[in-house]
């Protein structure tokens, strides 16, 4: 018998908070207790979903967690996990925000079958949830204004609950930037975080709205592609934020996380999730509820290694009124089969934007915007390198395609 219709102890609850399940809506409703090895897995408790699609494989949606350890939420997500605090919905201000969309535009997945009861044990282990990878806030200021960069990160997954094993994931990656004449107040930060993720017609939900189409489970064959390892050099590390500085294996998440996101984007591949650990191929998901899941990274069919070999600037022009600085980022791109250690593509990239810091701004320059810009920049050139290499294109990157 397939693994994934393993039998499980059968549970009940008519609690009405149940009738819009989640997995993150189990907190105060469920008054019985869970597979007692599977504690979180609230695919045990019996329920008859509605408007079942007999010809479309059925997901469960899961809700919305915040990825890495619990314990560092509130430093990995500073502005979004507070946005929780105080919410009118028990859930979560993110959480009721992301339900909402989902049920709205249920009928988007047009390749699965999108559940939102309760699963009964005969029924899939397969669902699907928003996780939160990555924020960031990047202010810069010029002579006589102010700019704001504010980029968030996400992973639509599709996960099984039963193996505990992440299917494929497609990242999502959204940017906010805004100018004023003054710096801008922690407030206001929030202010834009929140506008970036409420709402039908908000960044993140018109970015999700573009993915539903192409969400559907993974054939057996169907190979994968991973970013398995990201090198900062030490050369990149002058350049960062005091943040990343500290914690650079962060940074390497983030960098994977954003690589990833352009490559889906451009290429539609099944894109499974950065491992920052190496050989521990986990990922860590806390859900609304507060509860915890560990979810398995299988190895990928392709892999991907950056090595960020570091950022540079050099001074182009300088007047009394101003000078103009060119920033660049240097890489290096590997496609490969890890089985084989078959290289597909291995290739140096490099990319630079310019910069003009007037003689009259009074503070040095925050140079981590500036260089987060050229490593984007460097990230678009490697994805057109590697979609136009015959090699890699035919036998990479179409095999990995959904």
């Amino acid at each position: 018998m397939d693994s994934r219709n393993r039998q499980q102890r059968d549970q009940t609850d008519e609690s009405p908070h149940l009738r819009g399940w989640s997995i993150v809506s189990l907190r105060n409703s469920v008054r019985t207790p869970l597979c007692p090895s599977d504690v979180l897995l609230p695919l045990c408790i019996n329920f008859a979903a509605d408007g079942a699609d007999i010809d479309k494989p059925k997901v469960f949606f899961a809700g919305f967690a915040y990825s890495g350890n619990a314990s560092d939420v509130e430093t990995n997500y500073p502005i979004c996990s507070k946005l929780d605090v105080g919410a009118a919905d028990q859930s979560g201000f993110i959480q009721t925000n992301t339900v909402g969309f989902f049920k709205k535009n249920r009928e988007r997945f047009s390749k699965i079958d999108l559940q939102f009861g309760l699963a009964r044990p005969e029924d899939t282990p397969l669902v699907l949830a928003l996780a939160m990878t990555d924020e960031k806030v990047l202010p810069e200021e010029f002579s006589n204004f102010h700019k704001l960069v504010i980029q968030l990160g996400f992973e639509l997954l599709v996960l099984d609950f039963h193996e505990k094993t992440v299917e494929y994931s497609r990242p999502i990656y959204i940017e906010l930037i805004d100018a004023a004449r003054e710096p801008f107040s922690n407030d206001q930060v929030a202010k834009r975080v929140r506008k970036m993720i409420q709402g039908e017609d908000s960044q993140l939900f018109t970015a999700l709205a573009d993915k539903c189409e192409s969400i559907k489970i993974r054939g057996k064959k169907q190979c994968t592609l991973q970013v398995s390892k990201v090198v900062v050099g030490e050369k990149a590390l002058p350049f960062l934020s005091e943040a990343y500085k500290q914690a650079p294996k962060v940074y390497a998440q983030a960098v994977a996380e954003q690589f990833g996101a352009l490559l889906t984007a451009k290429a539609g591949v099944a894109l499974l999730p950065y491992a920052k650990d190496g050989l521990n191929s986990k990922m860590s998901l806390r859900f609304a509820d507060q509860s915890v899941v560990d979810f398995k990274i299988p190895a990928p069919t392709f892999a991907v290694d950056i090595d960020l070999k570091g950022f540079k600037k050099v001074l182009s022009k300088s007047t009394d009124a101003e000078s103009l600085w060119i920033y660049g980022a240097f890489l290096g791109i590997r496609v490969y089969e890890p089985d084989f250690q078959k290289v597909f593509f291995d290739a140096p990239v490099k990319y630079g934007v310019s910069k003009v810091v007037p003689a009259s701004q009074k503070t040095g320059v925050d140079e981590f915007p500036v260089v987060s810009e050229a490593l984007k920049g460097a990230f678009v050139t490697a994805i057109e390198q590697i979609q136009k290499d015959p090699n890699t294109r035919t036998k990479v990157i179409k095999k990995c395609e959904l």
